[in-house]
């Protein structure tokens, strides 16, 4: 395997407790050449001053204001010149060969731009987090596995939609052909769904996306968009999502492909939909922020679908039932 450079991108805000397994993780891994930068939106848990004290070697880019996951990342690709790209977040930790086995099958194998790692539940590690990005007929992004006890039937090799972007080695030429301006995930997305996002992109300009369960971390998951968890208390993770969803398939979908699927997208939303106008009604205010945002996503559809490479029958198998 040749020791091409890889780049930790970790976007800390507000993780304090958690980053010091994270670091370590990272330096311990067995591949080479590595280096990590962290990226701080603006945290106010002391975690600038801990990592000064106990991490000084490690470079940090800090916004005065909590800029969203995905400028970001987007900030600390910039100031990086590697080969690859690990997007890790801060509740991650890795097994020490885990880098390692990313590399060898983004090296091995041809068109690949995206490399998911199989992630377990950091409280549970019997139980599976993410083996990899899939998306559904009502375009839900969903982790494959999440929540299943791991009896190992995940475990080969194979190619996803994408991967979970709390752990997934991105090739940075690939990012740099996807890229909108300078912006490599979606900074109208702020956060939730830009890793989905990206995937859908890549997909449709001729990139693979590869699972390789030899590449193990763990995750401490958080509440992402669920409506349903009675522990939610902050809407505004789901008003993101809400409204992610729908710029995510503006930019990526074809009008055919959307219409044969509507059914199914009219029967998994509207219980959701109901379900917030009772519990959390500002959720609904993302319906508002999507026709915000549609403008500029259009301008994005139309430089992305100039690009395009794959005919959208090939993709159609992506969007499954489940």
């Amino acid at each position: 395997m040749n020791n091409y450079s890889v780049s930790a991108i970790i976007v800390n805000w507000n993780h304090q407790p958690f980053l010091h397994a994270c670091l370590e993780s990272i330096i311990s891994q067995v591949y080479k050449p590595l280096n990590i930068v962290i990226v701080d939106n603006a945290s106010v848990d002391g975690s600038l001053e801990w990592i000064h004290t106990n991490y000084p070697e490690v470079p940090i880019i800090s916004f005065k204001e909590n800029r969203g996951f995905s400028a970001a990342f987007n900030e600390g690709v910039r100031a990086t010149d590697s080969a690859f790209v690990l997007s890790l977040n801060p509740d991650v930790v890795l097994q020490p060969d885990c880098l390692a086995q990313m590399v060898r099958v983004m090296t091995e194998q041809e068109r690949v731009g995206i490399v998911a790692p199989k992630l377990l539940r950091a409280d549970k590690p019997q139980i599976l987090d993410s083996t990899g990005l899939f998306i559904n007929r009502s375009r839900c992004p969903y982790d494959r596995g999440q929540g299943e006890i791991d009896r190992g039937q995940y475990d080969g090799n194979m190619e996803v939609f994408g991967a979970c972007g709390a752990v997934a080695l991105y090739r940075r030429a690939m990012l740099d052909d996807l890229a909108f301006g300078n912006e490599y995930f979606d900074e109208d997305f702020f956060a939730y769904y830009e890793d989905a996002d990206l995937a859908w992109r890549a997909q449709l300009c001729g990139w693979r996306a590869v699972y390789e369960p030899r590449a193990v971390g763990s995750h401490v998951r958080g509440w992402g968009d669920s409506l349903r968890k009675q522990r939610v208390r902050d809407p505004q993770g789901p008003r993101l999502a809400f409204r992610n969803r729908y710029l995510m398939s503006l930019k990526n979908d074809r009008l055919s492909n959307f219409l044969v699927d509507l059914p199914f997208m009219l029967g998994a939303e509207l219980p959701r939909l109901l379900y917030a106008i009772f519990t959390m009604p500002s959720v609904i205010l993302g319906a508002l922020d999507f026709f915000a945002l549609s403008g500029t996503i259009m301008q994005k559809r139309r430089y992305l679908w100039q690009k395009t490479g794959v005919k959208y029958s090939d993709l159609r198998p992506w969007f499954r039932l489940s």
